[in-house]
């Protein structure tokens, strides 16, 4: 069980807020952290995405939506169910804000890494996704990781869920699990 280190937290997430604003914060140097994905159209996220039906602790985490459908990292529709029939929030339009090392995980594992959207349109069904932060589609079989936030929240926030303290009840630390449309145990 993970316990929480304010001082690592406190650095992890100056490291990803110095990410996030293109400095690493000594003498002004740029941070390289690009993403894993940054030789792939759209990154990756483009298609369809469901939950991992093989992973109870995904699959069972109400935060998850089922079905994440993307068009083209410009477009995210997003559905409770894995059949993409009970729309949460339906053709949301974002902008790239670039990427950031996962405060726990980087740079043990050079490819963790999350690219961040925020929500540049205007539909309220579309707030509760103000931000969205994905490790994109990764491995064999192909599958992603995806958090969110609304107005309230911000990207240092859906970050800062690597370093929390693990807690069963709350299903913390947050590590949702999709795969391409049709896959199941794609971790």
């Amino acid at each position: 069980m993970r316990s929480l280190d304010l001082p690592k937290l406190s650095v992890a997430i100056l490291t990803a807020l110095a990410c996030l604003s293109g400095h690493s914060g000594l003498a002004n140097e740029p941070v390289a952290v690009v993403s894993p994905n940054s030789s792939v159209p759209f990154l990756g996220v483009n298609g369809v995405f469901t939950l991992d039906t093989a992973v109870p602790s995904s699959l069972n985490d109400p935060r998850n939506p089922g079905r994440i459908v993307f068009n083209q990292m410009e477009q995210f529709s997003f559905y409770r169910d894995l059949a993409g029939e009970n729309a949460i929030a339906e053709n949301c339009q974002y902008a790239y804000r670039g990427a950031a090392p996962d405060p726990f995980y980087y740079p043990r594992f050079q490819s963790s890494i999350w690219d961040l959207f925020e929500l540049v349109s205007e539909d309220a069904a579309c707030s509760g996704f103000k931000y969205v932060a994905l490790r994109a589609p990764h491995g064999d079989p192909i599958h992603m990781h995806v958090r969110y936030g609304g107005v309230n929240s911000s990207f240092e926030e859906l970050l800062g869920h690597s370093t929390g303290e693990a807690d069963t009840n709350q299903l913390d630390p947050w590590w949702s699990l999709y795969c391409a449309e049709g896959v199941t145990a794609c971790d």
